[in-house]
């Protein structure tokens, strides 16, 4: 099938009014970058094609900046506006895992309202894709591999290439004498993409021409039958999950197994993670679902955490310890640490009030030094008519969860803590 035809029926079955390109500069994107300026020469008694591409500079290869002039040219000349952004990897869970993140993150703060983002992948991608979940043991979420059109990250994504292999792509750069870069790390079978890609895959092609057709089939039947599964299941995930980070536990103890492991795949999949796999999934039931009724377990699964609080799970960023943090509030507004927001502060003849997210305090002034800490320990005085009482017995009659108790704001006069910003006042005893 005619490459420039089949994306044009494609883009007319979507509702999108504008496109992004991710560009690396490699052959895929290269390719889908020119059908895409093509499409807009194509069509000039129509409202013109919004199409505006961005790349990424993750800064891992020594070749980076000449990738990206690389991508600058090419945008020139089809005279299509490119954002260029650098990132920062997180290497913890691997770089493949991190550059990813990065990537799609920064992605998704440049992607318009009623934009689509548009990516390169190919019909051997999908394979490699399949043989990366098979290999970790996922379920048919994970095995349902890539769509056409699908959300990651909150992100509306197009794959219009998914249909075609590699060595189309490849005739048709050639057709259109096209440059593209090449990424040295494709080489590196270190790498379990690569390791497919370069050992693996070449030989089952070899024996059976068209293979990457077959596992493409079979992603497809994978998809479909999740999506069974999820249609008769719906009823039952709507009881558990009222809000998208939360997911309530009544009566989730009593389901089958199976039931349980398509439940938290469903709840997961809600918020766009990629599916853990089955062991994965035995363990957080074992060791979050099924811990004792006292407990505050949590699971990590790659940049996020899974915590249980009064018979619910919640999913959460993973928080940086702040309990040692202090700090010295000297003018009106103070930026707090890890994604906590600002203290504004404002004065009137008696008084000093604090505002922090939606919430506010108003304390007496005081020549004492003011200072910002979070966590604390021991009793204190929050009610004119109840004795002292410890600090964790209030947070858990506020019902805040143990790991927001470290994250909440606390104002010090001196060495006196005087308030939880939007929970708590601190009486003196008299």
């Amino acid at each position: 099938m005619d490459l420039l035809s089949d994306i044009e029926k494609q883009l007319k079955q979507t509702s999108a009014q504008g496109f992004l390109i991710a560009l690396s500069g490699g052959l895929d994107s290269t390719v889908l970058l020119s059908l895409f300026a093509k499409l807009r020469q194509k069509q000039p008694h129509l409202p013109p094609l919004s199409v505006r591409a961005i790349h990424i500079h993750h800064g891992l290869s020594p070749n980076a900046d000449s990738w990206a002039q690389h991508c600058q040219d090419l945008c020139d000349q089809f005279q299509i506006p490119l954002i260029i952004e650098r990132v920062q990897v997180d290497k913890t869970n691997g770089i493949e895992a991190g550059a990813r993140e990065a990537r799609y993150q920064v992605i998704k703060k440049h992607l318009q309202t009623q934009e689509v983002l548009v990516t390169a992948h190919h019909l051997n991608d999908q394979t490699e894709t399949f043989f990366l979940a098979l290999k970790r043991g996922s379920g048919l979420q994970g095995l349902g591999a890539m769509q056409q059109q699908s959300v990651l990250f909150g992100m509306p994504i197009l794959r219009p290439l998914l249909g075609f292999t590699r060595s189309q792509l490849e005739g048709y750069a050639q057709k259109e004498n096209l440059n593209w870069t090449t990424d040295e790390s494709n080489e590196d079978n270190r790498y379990d993409r690569n390791f497919l890609r370069n050992k693996i895959l070449p030989e089952l092609r070899e024996r059976w021409a068209h293979f990457d057709l077959a596992v493409q089939r079979s992603t497809q039947h994978c998809f479909e039958q999740q999506q069974l599964i999820n249609d008769l299941l719906n009823e039952a995930f709507a009881e558990h999950c009222k809000i998208k980070n939360q997911f309530k536990l009544l009566q989730f103890r009593q389901y089958s197994p199976a039931k349980q492991t398509a439940l938290l795949r469903m709840w997961l999949a809600e918020n766009q993670l990629e599916m853990p796999s089955k062991r994965q999934l035995t363990q957080l039931i074992n060791d979050v679902v099924l811990a004792r009724e006292d407990a505050n377990p949590q699971f990590q699964l790659v940049n996020k955490v899974i915590r249980r609080y009064q018979d619910c799970l919640y999913l959460t960023k993973r928080f940086s310890d702040l309990t040692k943090c202090c700090l010295k509030l000297k003018q009106s507004t103070l930026s707090l640490p890890d994604d906590l927001g600002n203290i504004t502060v404002q004065e009137n003849e008696h008084n000093l009030i604090f505002y922090w997210q939606d919430y506010s305090v108003t304390l007496e002034k005081t020549n004492l030094p003011i200072s910002i800490r979070f966590g604390y320990s021991g009793k204190i005085k929050h009610h004119p008519k109840r004795p002292r009482e410890d600090i964790k017995r209030i947070w858990q009659e506020l019902s805040v969860p143990p790991w927001e108790r470290n994250r909440i704001p606390l104002i010090f006069y001196g060495n006196k803590l005087k308030s939880a910003v939007g929970f708590f006042r601190v009486f003196d005893v008299s």
